[in-house]
């Protein structure tokens, strides 16, 4: 999916706070016209859920202020504004709330310190850094914040107290938006979503193009994405001009070529896709438009998709499920079925099937071959993996960090990856771009479920694997995880009672469990959530349908991934 859209959202009454619904109407953006100042850049959501808290009461008592203040933060309008009323003057002026945000479980116990310091403990969920990166916490060990307060006109006010917000788990979802923010793999094929979560108000627009230019996430470094803007560009605000987005950024920019100004446009238009007025997106330098020519060579695909119908395989033929039968794969079938695979990964853009036979080994199918190629004769290797360059790649189930990708020609490129205390690897895929790679480890007797940025030169070649990202999955063995889009993945593991657990989980952003898949053995993904199946012990094929899994066709020996 291009960017996903925040959970469905319900109107929570919060202490000393109002809920106002903004009801914003879109209309056509036009294209043409002279340029004039205009707004920042708010939601596009039809309907926004705003938080907008009651400022300090007369009389209020150290306790109420800081209740009152932590209340406010959930309110980012004017900056904060209402927040600010109940700090004094030059702390308000000093405090910096965008600074990051703890998701904590918003049980808050109190404690006076001193006759004038307060101390909060917390217990906290996640953390939100200044550009939006959202990040689960490793513990849930309390911690504590400190608050200073002194006497204002007779009246108690904060003057002490840390940059940042903090925010209750159970209303994050109606404070914060996610907003993806896109860069492109090194060949410019495809555009990378990389998820942020910002606070919703009129000022998002600006806060999603700062980010943009300060680059993806730590762990999409080293070359793993690019950017098209050049090193150094900045922007003051993203307004809304004449019914255009209009992005004004510094003039470093002027001195890129036509491509690399489309690419900048085309990066813009798709990370600020999600907001209002933004979907005619213009660079300004210096208040007036950079004319960019119209780009005439293929667009970069933002959301790459595969067939609807799962591949599986069935009376001993691997296709395309349609109704009770299997639909061949031309130039493929016929020498899969050949090598009898018991476990086979296929991307319609490579024109590649990567193949585990019965027999033993890796084997690559290339469209149009007369038959397989054996690529790796180890034994006990995991089910092989295929990416959108034709690379394809195998590790044993014992050594996960013995990871070989094998190119066109055969050649094997041995990648150095980063989970050196893993015991051991239960499944890997490649993101559908070729950038990631989806790993369920086992460390010691615990699993882990991980996300590392696959590093290749420009051509594509995989070179190596970036520092891993810890994702949540369910307690138990680790099962089986496939990506489900662009920006999630699903796993699903085994307690030692047998029953199997799934969980889906957004790559920078939220989980949620999807339920017990009943004898799990494994699953993949399709192009969302109801695309996801999974597969039985008994040969049934399973999708979720509200909170339960039902079976929908029977008689699966073999559930395929397509990349």
């Amino acid at each position: 999916m291009r960017s996903p859209r925040r959970w469905n959202r319900v109107a929570l009454a919060a202490l000393g706070a109002v809920v106002l619904v903004l009801v914003t109407a879109c209309s056509g953006i036009p294209r043409t016209g002279p340029v004039q100042e205009g707004d920042a850049i708010g939601t596009a959501d039809d309907i926004d859920v705003i938080f907008l808290a009651a400022g300090p009461t007369v009389g209020a008592s150290q306790q109420e202020i800081l209740n009152g203040f932590i209340q406010a933060a959930k309110s980012p309008q004017d900056d904060y504004a209402i927040a600010r009323q109940y700090l004094e003057k030059s702390a308000a002026d000093s405090w910096k709330p965008n600074a990051g945000t703890t998701v904590d479980m918003g049980t808050r116990p109190t404690t006076a310190v001193t006759d004038t310091t307060l101390q909060m403990s917390i217990t906290p969920v996640a953390d939100v850094d200044s550009n939006g990166s959202y990040l689960e916490s490793p513990s849930s060990a309390p911690t504590t914040l400190q608050f200073g307060f002194t006497q204002v006109d007779g009246e108690w006010r904060i003057n002490q107290l840390a940059d940042g917000i903090v925010i209750e788990d159970l209303f994050f979802d109606q404070v914060f938006s996610p907003h993806s923010l896109y860069f492109y793999d090194p060949t410019f094929t495809y555009l990378v979503p990389d998820l942020r979560w910002f606070p919703t108000s009129t000022a998002v627009g600006t806060r999603v193009v700062k980010a943009l230019l300060a680059g993806p996430s730590a762990w999409l470094g080293d070359g793993a994405v690019v950017t098209a803007f050049p090193d150094g560009t900045q922007t003051p605000a993203v307004v809304t001009t004449g019914g255009q987005a209009r992005v004004e950024l510094s003039s470093n920019v002027l001195q890129a070529d036509t491509t690399d100004l489309q690419r900048m446009q085309y990066q813009l238009s798709e990370s600020l896709k999600d907001l209002a007025s933004a979907s005619n997106v213009a660079i300004s330098v210096d208040q007036n438009i950079v004319q960019i020519p119209a780009n005439s060579v293929k667009q970069p695909d933002a959301a790459p998709r595969v067939n609807a119908q799962p591949l599986v395989q069935r009376d001993g033929s691997v296709g395309y499920l349609s109704g009770s039968g299997v639909t061949s794969i031309a130039g493929i079938t016929d020498s899969v079925d050949a090598l009898q695979p018991d476990a086979v990964s296929y991307s319609a853009t490579a024109g590649t099937a990567a193949v585990r036979s019965t027999a033993g080994g890796v084997y690559a199918v290339r469209a149009g071959a007369s038959s397989g190629v054996l690529l790796d004769p180890r034994d006990g290797l995991v089910d092989p993996a295929v990416d959108p360059f034709g690379y394809v790649w195998s590790v044993p189930a014992d050594a996960p960090t013995a990871l070989t990708a094998y190119a066109r020609d055969g050649s094997a490129v041995q990648i150095p990856t980063s989970w050196d205390g893993a015991t051991g690897i239960t499944s890997l895929e490649i993101s559908r771009d070729g950038t990631r790679a989806l790993a369920f480890l086992t460390v010691g007797d615990l699993p882990k479920l991980v996300v590392a940025a696959v590093i290749r030169s420009p051509d594509g070649v995989p070179q190596r694997l970036g520092q891993p990202v810890e994702l949540s999955t369910a307690a138990g063995t680790p099962v089986d995880a496939t990506w489900v889009d662009q920006l999630s993945v699903a796993s699903v593991t085994r307690l030692a009672s047998g029953e199997s657990r799934a969980v889906l989980q957004q790559i920078g952003g939220r989980s949620r469990p999807l339920g017990s898949p009943p004898d799990a053995v494994s699953m993949a993904g399709g192009n969302d959530a109801d695309g996801l199946r999974v597969l039985s012990s008994d040969g049934s094929l399973l999708q979720q349908r509200g909170s339960a899994w039902q079976a929908t066709v029977s008689g699966i020996t073999r559930l395929g991934v397509q990349n």
